[in-house]
């Protein structure tokens, strides 16, 4: 009888581990760090984004726009907080302008995408779509 135990525990034990790793393994959420290098493109209003984009999202809250030749044009600094990303940044090529933008982060497509604008508003430029 008590080989039997023995042999039913031996064999039972490996079962729960892996039960329990799958579990683990299925139940997180794919992450997408916030932070790299995202290109995509931007429009004006209502227009489909078509213009090249590119940020630089670094980590402590740092973020650049880049030209197509990867030299930074701005800086300025973001937040993340859960799926909505925003940032502000100022141009170094032309003093005084300041843009915004504020988008969704989506951990499924990797993708960025939401709206950008002049100064402290987010929205009254136009739209945009970047990814990693």
């Amino acid at each position: 009888m008590k080989a039997l135990r023995f042999l039913s525990i031996v064999l039972l034990t490996p079962i729960v581990f892996l039960a329990c790793s799958k579990d683990e393994a299925t139940s997180k959420p794919p992450t997408t760090s916030v932070e790299g290098d995202w290109i995509g493109n931007y429009g004006f209003g209502s227009e489909a984004p078509q213009i090249y984009f590119r940020l630089n999202i670094k980590s402590g809250g740092v973020i650049e726009e880049l030209n197509k030749s990867g030299q930074s044009k701005g800086s300025g600094t973001w937040t993340l907080s859960g799926n909505t990303f925003k940032a502000k940044y100022k141009w170094t090529i032309l003093s005084g302008s300041t843009y915004s933008v504020q988008a969704t982060l989506n951990t499924a497509t990797g993708q960025l995408s939401g709206t950008w604008g002049y100064d402290d508003n987010p929205s009254d430029g136009g739209k945009f779509v970047v990814s990693k």
